[in-house]
């Protein structure tokens, strides 16, 4: 163990659960890097399918179609954050199950989440279907991007209860030490995605109908392979059981998993006043140039959320064998790596926003200025961007999800959705693209005074 030993009674606590070798290691900032690389890789290819139905879309059907599909995709993601919840919250529950030895209870509890997402998500699907025409209205739609907008969000939501499941899973592989098969079903999806956007919109001209079919399907293809996996008894040291009640584990999993699904929705509510300030401001283009801005932003955030989220098991992991030593370690390997993606995040994308804008929209000369200059003004905030993502998820790790849902709210429906609306009327209009670096700023002010009061008392330092 990279010359550290745990204490005896976390040796006693581990002791005999085939598997738990690898969650119970030393974390040096090289292999923290190294063991959540999957779990980047898995979110980035998740997100880097979206921004392939993007570039199809916006190149053979229009920047109507991609305006449309901004206009759509926040209340799916505001709905597919239940599933964020339970797998962010659920994961924090059966890490520490499995940290204090219960393998039983960890499979009875991961189950019970995997078949209540299913449940909730079908649902959520069956309501998102019948009230996507005046959604979309009411998200900013015009009357000519309507019925595009709702096309697509209603053949979307028929994959929505996959969508949720497959993010619950990918999150319990991390949780039972094989990160790499959460790639695997993201790489999955991407494959199947991409493979039917060439054919449905370059081969048979489906437009955004293809599109929406091709995520569809991909989504349904990545969730059933990860059903056989876990069903069989493939993926480390969690199965898939029969469904069964265990008292506290639902309640546990949705306060434990609350601020990452509170994050999620706020980012789109925060992106759906954006396409509303933005269609005032700058019309259909305004909207189209932060769709292409919001489609670089998910490759950083996906970046920076599967760091955390690939080392949250491991914090939970020693949050339930009580291991202060091992916890304090990974803060500060994780704090570290953190800091540098940020800085590695903020040159990239100030060297990439011109290649970036003219893949997407270079069929537009205006359009593409636009972009470009938002764009550059807009990546400054990557710079500290990572430190709400962080210490939220570092709060729901050690199951104080209260202050990380505080982070969560405050930082998007406190400092971007005011300074959103506060900016342009201040400042004007083009102002709207630093609403997100007075964001991150306030945010990461009060993101580290909490951390700073609560280290102590969680072992972080």
């Amino acid at each position: 163990m990279a010359g550290r030993q745990f204490d005896n009674s976390t040796v006693t606590t581990v002791r005999g659960i085939k598997g738990m070798d690898v969650l119970s290691q030393h974390f040096t900032k090289s292999k923290l890097l190294k063991y959540t690389l999957p779990t980047m890789a898995m979110m980035l290819v998740s997100s880097a399918y979206g921004i392939i139905d993007g570039l199809f879309v916006s190149n053979l059907v229009g920047k109507d179609a991609l305006a449309s599909m901004a206009i759509v995709l926040p209340f799916i993601v505001i709905v597919s954050a239940l599933g964020i919840m339970m797998g962010s919250g659920g994961s924090a529950v059966v890490g520490q199950l499995l940290g204090a030895g219960d393998r039983k209870g960890a499979n009875r509890a991961f189950s019970l989440i995997a078949w209540a997402t299913f449940v909730t998500g079908v649902v959520c699907s069956v309501l998102g279907m019948a009230f996507m025409d005046e959604a979309v209205v009411l998200l900013g739609a015009s009357a000519e991007m309507a019925p595009m907008a709702a096309t697509y969000g209603k053949i979307v939501f028929l994959c929505l209860p996959m969508f949720m499941l497959t993010y619950v899973f990918e999150m319990f592989c991390s949780v039972a030490g094989k990160p790499g098969f959460g790639f695997l079903s993201s790489l999955t999806a991407g494959v199947v995605n991409i493979g039917l956007d060439a054919v449905l919109m370059g081969v048979f001209g489906m437009g955004i109908e293809g599109a929406a079919t091709a995520t569809c399907i991909a989504e349904y293809s990545s969730a059933m392979l990860m059903v056989f996996l876990f069903a069989r008894g493939k993926v480390g040291v969690l199965k898939l059981v029969r469904p069964r009640w265990v008292q506290g584990v639902l309640p546990r999993s949705i306060v434990n998993g609350v601020s990452e699904m509170v994050g999620c929705a706020a980012m789109s509510v925060v992106a759906t006043a954006y396409n509303l300030q933005l269609m005032n401001l700058f019309g259909p283009d305004g909207v189209a140039a932060y769709a292409v801005i919001e489609y670089a932003s998910m490759l950083i955030g996906a970046a920076f959320g599967g760091l955390t989220e690939g080392m949250a098991p491991l914090m939970s992991y020693q949050h339930g064998a009580g291991n202060n030593h091992e916890k304090r370690s990974l803060f500060g390997n994780g704090a570290t790596l953190t800091a540098a993606m940020g800085i590695g995040a903020f040159l990239i994308a100030q060297l990439l926003a011109q290649p970036l804008a003219f893949a997407f929209t270079g069929y537009d000369g205006a359009l593409m200025a636009l972009t470009i200059h938002a764009f550059r003004m807009y990546s400054i905030a990557f710079l500290l961007m990572g430190v709400t993502y962080f210490g939220s998820v570092m709060f729901t790790a050690v199951e104080n999800g209260k202050i990380s849902a505080l982070i969560s709210f405050v930082h998007t429906f406190v400092f971007e959705l005011g300074s959103i609306i506060l900016l342009p009327v201040f400042f004007g209009a083009d102002s709207i693209w630093w609403s997100i670096i007075v964001a991150e700023v306030a945010a990461s002010i009060l993101t580290i005074g909490l951390v700073a009061r609560h280290a102590k008392g969680y072992g972080w330092r």
